[in-house]
């Protein structure tokens, strides 16, 4: 019974010991993988995205008259060159039509006419009348100079006869004379009157027939117009080819009612004519590798239906509005066209392209793999140098030194290079960024050894860790990394 208590305080004692050594003694160090900061040849900075193949110029063959298809003369895959004809439609009410407003401008031109020789021949009456007023005229001051003639005849005869030198019958046949000179007189003047109203008239009619010439003219230049778009519309009726180029899609089939349609609807497309002579690609690239991308840029380009083939081109042109989508959670994206150069025949519109954009490069430059990269909290000192923390004592509480001034961390970007089996964080200053590595501008050498993984350790590691190179995951990395 007395031997209970120190068997009890013999296995506390050792627990306590356990627990110290435990915390005591150093940590196992942590496996890594390494990769060399190296020199490469060639380093390119290079913007991926899909989208698909198009012909620069491509045309969707729509009619735009209603009409069944009595003639269809291409089939898809044909080679078409521009003017040739593609299909007709039914034009037998058309071509009624047109019939029917020609006559029409038949009769019009008959209106015109006829209104031209009403025109000539008032003005011949017009005429007429102006001479009949100046014969008026004429014979006006006849009839005056005849009055005043016959009125001093009758004075002196008048005297004569009160005189006793002639006889009363001259007498009153003097008098008679007078009275009829002034009755021929206002008989002129009379004359004169109506001429001047008969002229007015034909004044009037001859505003009237040049009223009625212009009427018939603007009739006649109406169904011109009205014969010309009849005309028109029964000649949509033959589609042609609008370019040259390759029938990528018929829709349509002989004896099918085609449609009009508007702003290329699929519905009323009948078929598809591109120029296959320039082919391009047109991918979607997101908005935050956009403004990397330049015009000019070299780019290649893959599809899926063709295996094995790498195609070359340039940026020709960068949309500057973002493409209109309807998913309102998927990010914004910009039209990207880049022009192939030397396209196979066998290319085709519609294609799924994927194509890598180069949007930087550089020669003879000093690189790291990408996955060494990593961000940690540091001290800066006043001249914004980054202070390392001092290495921990073996043995002791390292929480102590890990408790900074928050108001004075700044975060870092470095790699954690391997010094004597340590892990220790340098900060480094990178540039271009390639397929699997990163341009280094400052902070390592050629042939220094960085941290590269596993994630998970890269992650929690922390300045002066004990660190051990994984022979065997740097062997399989350098395996994958080969071509």
């Amino acid at each position: 019974m007395k031997r209970t208590p120190i068997v009890i305080l013999v296995l506390v004692v050792a627990s306590i010991g356990g627990g110290v050594w435990n915390y005591m003694k150093p940590k196992d160090p942590v496996k890594v993988v390494v990769a060399k900061v190296e020199k490469l040849p060639l380093l390119r900075s290079l913007v991926s995205a899909t989208g698909e193949i198009k012909a620069k110029e491509f045309v969707d063959i729509q009619a735009e008259v209603a009409g069944v298809i009595v003639e269809l003369l291409v089939k898809e895959g044909d080679e078409v060159r521009e003017g040739d004809v593609l299909l007709r439609l039914e034009d037998l009410q058309l071509q009624a039509e047109v019939d029917s407003v020609r006559a029409q401008v038949g009769a019009s031109e008959a209106d015109s006419r006829s209104a031209e020789v009403g025109v000539a021949t008032a003005e011949a009456n017009h005429l007429a009348e102006e001479v009949a007023l100046a014969n008026a005229k004429v014979e006006s001051k006849q009839s005056q100079t005849s009055k005043e003639r016959s009125a001093s005849s009758f004075k002196r005869k008048e005297q004569m006869f009160n005189s006793g030198l002639i006889g009363r019958e001259e007498f009153e046949v003097a008098a008679a004379e007078a009275r009829l000179g002034e009755q021929r007189l206002e008989f002129a003047n009379a004359r004169i009157k109506q001429a001047e109203a008969s002229l007015r008239a034909a004044v009037t009619r001859v505003t009237a027939a040049e009223a009625f010439r212009d009427a018939a003219s603007r009739r006649l230049e109406a169904q011109k117009a009205s014969l010309a778009r009849t005309i028109d519309i029964a000649s949509k009726t033959v589609l042609r080819a609008p370019l040259s180029g390759l029938v990528t899609a018929c829709n349509v089939e002989k004896g099918e009612r085609a449609v009009p349609g508007i702003q290329s609807s699929p519905v009323a497309t009948l078929m598809t004519i591109a120029d296959m002579s320039v082919i391009e690609a047109e991918i979607q690239v997101d908005e935050a590798d956009i403004v990397s991308v330049q015009l000019g840029a070299k780019a290649e380009v893959e599809v899926d239906a063709i295996r094995d083939l790498t195609m070359v081109g340039a940026v020709t042109e960068i949309g500057q509005s973002p493409i209109v989508s309807t998913d309102s959670q998927k990010g914004k994206e910009f039209k990207v066209v880049i022009r192939l150069d030397m396209p196979p025949e066998e290319l085709r519109p519609g294609f799924t392209a994927t194509a890598e954009i180069e949007t930087a490069t550089r020669r003879d430059c000093l690189v790291l793999p990408l996955q060494a990269l990593t961000m940690r909290e540091r001290e800066r000192d006043d001249d914004g140098k980054m202070i390392v923390p001092d290495k921990p004592v073996e043995g002791e509480s390292t929480l102590a030194s890990e408790v900074y001034s928050r108001k004075k961390m700044h975060e870092i970007e470095g790699v954690f290079v391997l010094v004597d089996g340590e892990a220790r964080f340098r900060p480094v200053q990178t540039g271009i960024t390639g397929d699997m590595d990163i341009e280094v501008l400052d902070g390592l050498s050629d042939g220094e050894e960085v941290i590269v993984g596993p994630f998970k350790e890269l992650r929690k590691l922390s300045e002066w860790d004990r660190v051990v190179i994984d022979h065997e995951a740097k062997a399989a990395r350098i395996s994958a990394r080969r071509p």
